[in-house]
């Protein structure tokens, strides 16, 4: 978040008219649910905290470019099964996460209720499944949207659209647990939506509810050997989806 932000302030000064900026502080809780399309089904329920930050320019109208992010962090049910031997079992998964995005805004001078809105992002987790196994994400995203009414100094404000990813990569340890190989799974990448609506008590203090998430199709089959037997392993069909509640501090 710390390099995201300098590159951020780095804009505020290269771009004309932008000397004057808002930045903001954010602590967030949400309801997160995963599910993986196998047999047994594996599904996941429980709530996660973050905390994060945004900056953009103080504009009016025209073209806006800024940035957002959060640290995310919590511990989830897990309802599914064991990797051998598929045998139903229910236990803890613990989320770790940071993420970044760049933002692209444009301002109609005709239209003073309408954003357009363009978007960038790089999300990295963490997924302690046991002690002994876990998967590490990355996924880099770009969104499409429209925001209604988030220059208002009071008031509601929403805002939703399409999120698309444009690169995945799941390192699940293989190696740790056994196998000979770890190769990255590649999951596919589908489209979902996001949504927000929002109030503004005044310029310094709002609050917003969200939904976000992802779709992610089933990943190609890779070969992997262990004790002398041969394996394909995937990542299964799977989809995240968000609920939160934010509180936003402007200054």
């Amino acid at each position: 978040m710390g390099l995201a932000a300098v590159l951020a302030a780095a804009l505020a000064l290269l771009l004309p008219g932008t000397a004057f900026a808002v930045w903001s502080l954010s602590g967030d809780i949400e309801h997160f649910h995963w599910g993986e399309s196998t047999s047994p089904s594996v599904t996941e329920d429980g709530f996660r905290f973050g905390v994060g930050g945004s900056w953009l320019p103080a504009k009016d109208a025209g073209w806006l470019l800024g940035w957002k992010g959060k640290l995310y962090w919590g511990s989830v049910d897990y309802d599914g099964a064991t990797l051998f031997g598929n045998t139903p079992v229910r236990g803890t998964t613990r989320y770790t996460g940071a993420l970044n995005e760049f933002v692209a805004i444009y301002r109609p001078p005709s239209l003073d209720r309408l954003d357009f809105v363009g978007a960038v992002g790089l999300d990295l987790w963490e997924r302690q499944l046991t002690s002994v196994q876990k998967e590490d994400y990355t996924v880099a995203f770009a969104r499409l949207g429209v925001d209604y009414n988030t220059r208002a100094s009071e008031g509601w404000f929403a805002g939703g659209g399409v999120k698309k990813p444009l690169f995945t990569a799941e390192n699940a340890h293989l190696d740790e647990i056994g196998f000979d190989q770890n190769p990255i799974l590649r999951p596919g990448k589908d489209p979902s939506l996001y949504a927000q609506v929002g109030y503004r008590f005044n310029p310094r203090w709002s609050v917003l509810g969200y939904y976000d998430s992802y779709r992610f199709s089933r990943s190609s089959a890779e070969p992997v050997t262990s004790g002398g037997s041969r394996f394909l392993v995937f990542q299964p069909e799977s989809k995240m989806d968000l609920l939160g509640l934010r509180l936003i501090y402007a200054f």
